[in-house]
Parts: structure tokens; sequence; C-alpha cells
């Protein structure tokens, strides 16, 4: 195994996909990824923007003078339209993904780091491990309702809501907004503490963001924290558990 930066143009979807059996090319898989699961992609393309990044190298092989991808075919479909939106197999999607691309924070990126395999028996391996379930502890144990609850209360990462964004939104319309950029992964997990939540004056419950005290003063409180992240006066290590989140006595936060 090595780990390789590849050009996206240089990566080819798979038409052999296990998701769809052999189809006739790789425009012919790219379609199929959408009209199977249109909303899918998109949610996982706007992600991407959003982070800026995968976090998972895709399976490759080489293959003449391609790599072919095995796994993380979703991914590298969603980079080769965002690079040309143009691919895309309905003009609707090749509207979506040039608005998307337009969003992309500094310059996109023509490689990305990958896994590469060149002994076919390796790959098949790893996909079994990876796709055929637990195989009696053997392949990738998935976690129960009970562990996905324990990480979004550690992390702040909750499907369908993001308290970082709706926060950012109430300071730039009070124009109460930090110059330099809030990291949001880092601020969610921060405020993932029903304790913190509670001090400063927030609540997320429902999925719907509120103030549970005077919304001036909660909304300073807001711009204090803010500043401390958005300048590196605390960083991910200070809040990874509750214990951090608790001590992190130079956020001044104010009983309201």
């Amino acid at each position: 195994m090595r780990l390789e930066q590849i050009k996206i143009s240089d990566l080819q979807v798979n038409r052999a996909n296990d998701r769809h059996g052999e189809l006739e090319n790789e425009t012919a898989a790219i379609s199929w990824l959408f009209n199977t699961r249109e909303t899918h992609m998109k949610n996982l393309a706007k992600d991407i923007v959003d982070e800026g990044r995968i976090f998972e190298p895709p399976l490759v092989t080489p293959e003449k003078n391609i790599f072919l991808v095995f796994d993380g075919n979703r991914r590298v479909t969603c980079l080769k339209l965002l690079e040309k939106p143009e691919r895309a197999p309905t003009v609707q999607l090749q509207d979506y993904f040039k608005s998307l691309r337009k969003k992309w924070k500094g310059s996109f990126p023509n490689t990305i780091l990958c896994q590469v395999e060149e002994n076919r028996d390796d790959i098949d391996s790893i996909l079994y491990r990876r796709h055929t379930g637990t195989q009696n502890g053997v392949g990738q144990s998935n976690w129960d309702d009970r562990m996905k609850d324990n990480f979004v209360a550690r992390s702040g990462k909750s499907a369908g809501f993001n308290l970082a964004d709706e926060i950012e939104q109430r300071l730039k319309a009070a124009e109460l907004l930090p110059k330099k950029k809030i990291p949001r992964s880092n601020l969610n997990r921060f405020l993932s503490s029903e304790a913190i939540r509670n001090r400063i004056g927030i609540s997320g419950k429902n999925k719907e963001f509120s103030y549970t005290h005077r919304p001036e003063v909660v909304l300073e409180t807001l711009r204090e924290i803010a500043e401390d992240f958005a300048n590196g006066r605390v960083v991910l290590g200070d809040i990874w558990d509750n214990t951090g989140k608790l001590s992190c006595g130079h956020l001044d936060l104010l009983a309201v």
C-alpha cells in the first residue's frame, strides 16, 4: 500500500463498481449514481465544498495511463463534477455543480490523496472488510444508537442542524462577526455541551436556535467566544472533551 497524490483527471470512476455491476463506460457509471441516489450525491458534494476536502483517501489501482477507483467512487465523482460541472448528466445538475464550485474557498485542488493498491486480491480483501458487514469482528463494526449519541454529544456534529452556522448568521446581522474566519467544527464541538449552552444563554432544542436569556447580552458573549476561536486562543485540544470545555476559563463566559 502507498498513499499518493493523484490528479482528479487521472482517476476513473469504476464502470464495474459493485454497486451496479458492469456498465458501458465511466459516463454511464456517473449517471447511475445520480439516477439512483441524486439527493445523496448532491449532499455529499455540498459537504465536500463546505469542508474543502474529503476525509478518506479513495482506493485505486493503476491501469494503463489512469487510476481505476475501487472504493470512493461517489467522492471522486463529486470532485470530477466540481472540477468540470459540464460532465454532470443533466442541465440541472450542471447548474448545481457550477453553483457549488463558486462556493469553494481558495484554489480548487487538481489532485487528491489516494490509497494505491496494485494487487487486485488485496483490493478485494479491503473491500470485503469494509463493505460486507461485521463478519464476526473481521469487518467494520458499526455504531449502535447509543454510540452515535455519545459521538454527537462529544463532537457537536449533528446532521441537519449547524449551531455554529446559526450563531455566525446572528453575529453578522448584529455586525459583531470577527474579521477572521470562525472554525465552525471547533465551535460546534464546544457548544455540544449543554452546560456551556445553558451558561451562554442559547438552546438548540428540536434543531432550532433560540435565546434563553436577553439576546443583547447573549450576543456579546457569543462575540467574545467567536473572537477566541477565530484568533486561535481556543483550539481543538482545549475542547476535546467536556472537562476541557468547562475548564476554558480564558473564554470568560458570562453567567447571563
